[in-house]
């Protein structure tokens, strides 16, 4: 394990990353997609090849985390997969060919799972706070 910064945000990272549950590291794993994401859209935008990669590279091991994270058993990993699958086949062409126009269509749909993934961390933390009264 690294050892703890003492910078002041990374500290919180840190920490947040530690006290997290399950659900809360999927939103955060696509935080964190969604951020390298436009951290390379820009870089290409900017002509700055070297920053891309680096992104890129950083958004598609999330997208393989998140793949690697699957319970196969459950019906809807098989969907999830599906989609991972199209995210990291779209990044890497992105990468390849450092062209950002699929970004916003890949904004889109991480956008929206992660939306679904908040909820879920949100009614999780609500049903574990009324078992706790």
């Amino acid at each position: 394990m690294a050892a703890m910064s003492n910078n002041p945000q990374e500290l919180y990272k840190q920490q947040r990353i530690l006290t997290a549950s399950p659900v809360e590291l999927i939103v955060l794993l696509y935080e964190g997609l969604k951020k390298n994401i436009v951290l390379a859209s820009r870089a290409v935008e900017k002509n700055d090849a070297a920053k891309a990669h680096e992104s890129f590279i950083k958004a598609q091991n999330i997208v393989s985390e998140l793949m690697n994270s699957l319970d196969m058993s459950v019906p809807i990993s098989e969907e999830l997969l599906r989609l991972y699958e199209f995210i990291l086949h779209e990044l890497i062409e992105a990468n390849v060919k450092k062209d950002v126009s699929v970004i916003p269509g890949i904004i889109e749909i991480v956008d929206e799972l992660c939306s679904a993934w908040q909820e879920i961390a949100y009614s999780d933390a609500g049903s574990m706070a009324a078992s706790n009264e």
